[in-house]
């Protein structure tokens, strides 16, 4: 994606950047002259010998670096999304030192692959706890800062089509995702008096460890993209805020058709 400057003078949050779309979105959102917060339980990189390395591989000052390397500026943060004194600690530190919040996106997730005969409960509780919990109590710890600006902004999340039709084996990830669909989209109803954008995006299947890593029966016939590919719709949907663009849940696949740049959209 070539380089604009839309985002200019907002700050940008990201969940799971070590790697993957988190990465993809958080170079995308530098070039396009945001300062990047880079978050992420990784800080070491995995072994060479790890299963996947190619797409496990990457930390939250890997992220940094590049985004420096571009002539960017970006703050790496270690967080893990299911302990709220980092979720709190990522927003704490995020004002400090840079003084705002504009932009947040909750990337960060895990898969929950088991029948429902046979599933974990650990396995569960941490699906729940990672794409549930952590997105709404990422949310509690920047909306404060967010309102107390009166400038708008965007929070966006990372959905999948898991969310809306059946993948065998993942009955507990489609409802972890329905279920943040489902919040996301009334979070937007709650701060729409605060120019607040909140939607959600689903990236289509992508080139990533969880789906390299994983087998997701039904989707072979869906293009396995690359995780740039998120990019240009991200940083459109970064720059919007409650008066332009909010409450959706719309697919990447259809940027620049059903919505995006001079499409009209009905917001209820």
């Amino acid at each position: 994606m070539a380089a604009t400057r839309e985002l200019r003078g907002k700050v940008a949050i990201v969940t799971g950047a070590s790697r993957g779309i988190g990465r993809a979105m958080s170079q995308a959102f530098a070039s396009a002259g945001a300062q990047v917060v880079v978050a992420s339980r990784t800080e070491n990189e995995a072994p060479p010998d790890a299963p996947y390395a190619k797409y496990g591989s990457g930390t939250i000052n890997d992220t940094a670096r590049r985004i420096a390397e571009a002539g960017g500026e970006a703050l790496p943060i270690p967080c893990d999304v299911t302990k709220t004194d980092d979720l709190r600690n990522l927003a704490e530190r995020t004002i400090k030192h840079f003084g705002r919040i504009d932009i947040v996106v909750s990337n960060a997730g895990v898969d929950c692959e088991s029948p429902v005969v046979n599933l974990e409960e650990e396995l569960l509780d941490r699906c729940l706890t990672v794409n549930i919990r952590g997105p709404i109590l990422l949310c509690k710890y920047v909306l404060p800062q967010m309102i107390k600006q009166k400038s708008g902004g965007s929070i966006f999340c990372i959905t999948s089509g898991a969310a809306t039709g059946y993948r065998e084996g993942r009955v507990g990830y489609s409802m972890s995702k329905a279920a943040l669909d489902r919040a996301y989209l009334s979070l937007a109803s709650e701060v729409r008096e605060h120019n607040i954008a909140v939607n959600v995006l689903s990236p289509g299947r992508v080139d990533t460890w969880m789906n390299r890593r994983g087998d997701w029966p039904g989707t072979e016939h869906i293009p396995m993209e690359q995780p740039e590919s998120i990019n240009e719709a991200a940083v459109w949907l970064a720059a919007q805020n409650a008066s332009t663009f909010t409450g959706q849940r719309i697919e990447r696949s259809e940027f620049g058709t059903n919505w995006g740049p001079g499409i009209p959209v009905s917001m209820t």
